[in-house]
């Protein structure tokens, strides 16, 4: 069996050391080198038995010393470990929040953020750390809350620089002065062009870690975006009141030319209204001066709006005085004889053309002697040969009267008894009720009462159809009363100051 082959390997073992030791000890000699090798490779099996068994043993030796040290170092780094997590618990238990958030959002940063979004900055600050028992993890939330306040002012167009004005069209704002165009963001000194604005702030919430310097990106554009708007509505309000005024005058022309009756109705019409003549622009042209206005508005060319503005409004202004005066024409025509000086303004070459469609509508004869008008009716004509001394007296006395009356009835320009307008106009604002306002034109002062300012001022407020309801003048003023009821729209203080205000924008004074 395997064993006691084993046994008996080592005793025969045994045995050859021992006789070897002897023989050495007696001889004193050493072992042969060549016997003890073959003695050595004769038992081959046995001694690299003996030798792996020495390695394997080596081998766990080795793999506990290194396994020893492993677990030492793991132990001596585990400690500082634990002891940092310690400490950093410790510190957040104890750091300040009111400290934490100042530094992370402050009060400067809220203040600006306001204006963008005030309904989170209002919640942040009801809920912002007052003591140090509220934990440091609050000023997350409240970063939180004040960027969603940010990306909600975006998507609602805040930073948007685009305006639409009050007559329905954008306005093309890349062509705004250049001070308007482009903004610098501090302290980098970037230049940011307004079509970029909406994106540099999207960047910027998406980007910037801190709500602290997305305020920094975010205030300035939209500073820059209130800028703008407020310099597009101060030059819009501007031309909106321009424009109104115009409107309003275009339709006191409208109106006064309806007025006029028969074939010199139409004939004034036709000038006025559509413009058909050469010498003066008529409505339709004003209106599409009003429409090329608009257009400048909106491409932000301003001057331009204004300029044009201008024009249409002296135009206007031209055409009205010319529909105005001939309304008062028509008006003497119809009561005589009369000499009417041409206002400046009026054009000549107009009146001219319109003197033979009078002279068929109303049988008279109608001259012009430079920038006078003289009318002449058939009627009062004294004709034949025959004439007693009574006659001849009478017809003197008429021709007296129908001089008198001509000179009574003349027309005068309104600009030139302005301040007499003006003057009657302030007296009535201390003599009305809330809707009716009665002087007595005699308590005047007899430079400003005469007939024909009186006269004038009754034409003019008669034509006011949106502020004045009625006007009666009593004849023969002065002596006799003035009075003027306005519409629902007006009491007698603000329809006096409307007139006043609407005679001044015409007339000047």
């Amino acid at each position: 069996m395997q064993p006691d082959r084993w046994v008996a390997e080592r005793a025969s073992i045994a045995d050859w050391s021992v006789a070897t030791v002897r023989e050495t000890q007696a001889t004193g000699w050493g072992i042969d080198r060549s016997d003890a090798v073959v003695a050595v490779l004769g038992n081959t099996g046995l001694i690299a038995t003996l030798v792996i068994g020495v390695l394997v043993l080596l081998a766990g030796g080795l793999i506990v010393v290194i396994r020893s040290g492993s677990a030492a170092s793991t132990n001596s780094s585990a400690e500082p470990a634990n002891q940092t997590e310690t400490e950093a618990t410790t510190a957040t238990e104890t750091a300040d929040p009111k400290a934490e958030f100042e530094e992370r959002i402050g009060s400067q940063t809220l203040d600006r953020l306001e204006p963008i979004a005030p309904e989170a900055v209002e919640r942040v600050r009801t809920r912002r750390p007052g003591d140090r028992e509220e934990r440091t993890e609050t000023v997350d939330q409240l970063e939180r809350e004040l960027r969603r306040g940010v990306e909600d002012a975006i998507v609602n167009g805040d930073l948007d620089p685009s305006l639409t004005s009050r007559y329905g069209e954008s306005y093309e704002i890349v062509n705004l002065p250049s001070r308007y165009r482009e903004v610098t963001l501090p302290p980098s000194n970037e230049t940011i062009h307004i079509t970029d604005l909406e994106s540099v702030a999207g960047d910027a919430l998406e980007h910037e870690a801190g709500v602290r310097t997305v305020e920094k990106t975010v205030s300035p554009l939209y500073d820059h975006c209130r800028e703008i708007e407020s310099y597009v509505e101060q030059r819009e309000e501007a031309f909106a009141t321009q424009y109104t005024a115009l409107e309003r005058t275009l339709e006191d022309i409208r109106e006064l030319t309806d007025r006029l009756e028969g074939s010199l109705g139409e004939r004034i019409s036709e000038f006025v209204l559509e413009g058909r003549h050469g010498e003066i622009d008529g409505v339709v042209e004003i209106e599409r001066q009003l429409e090329a206005a608009t257009r400048s508005l909106h491409r932000c060319a301003f001057d331009e709006a204004t300029r044009t503005l201008r024009d249409a409004r002296r135009e206007s202004d031209e055409l009205l005085l010319t529909v105005d005066f001939l309304g008062g024409l028509v008006g003497t025509i119809e009561h005589g004889s009369a000499q009417i000086e041409i206002p400046d303004g009026v054009s000549v070459a107009f009146i001219t053309d319109l003197t033979s469609v009078v002279e068929r509508a109303y049988d008279v004869t109608v001259e012009l002697e430079g920038r006078t008008i003289i009318v002449d009716d058939h009627s009062e004509s004294v004709t034949g040969s025959d004439r007693t001394a009574d006659s001849t007296v009478t017809s003197v006395s008429s021709d007296d009267s129908a001089s008198q009356t001509g000179q009574q009835r003349e027309r005068i320009a309104p600009e030139s008894v302005a301040d007499e307008l003006l003057f009657i106009l302030r007296e009535l604002d201390s003599v009305g009720d809330s809707e009716t306002v009665e002087c007595q034109t005699e308590q005047l002062p007899e430079t400003v009462a005469r007939p024909e300012v009186l006269s004038e001022l009754a034409t003019f407020c008669r034509r006011q159809t949106d502020i004045v309801a009625t006007v009666e003048l009593q004849d023969g003023a002065p002596p006799g009363f003035l009075e003027l009821e306005f519409v629902d729209q007006f009491g007698a203080s603000s329809g006096l100051k409307a007139l006043r205000e609407r005679f001044t924008d015409r007339y000047g004074g």
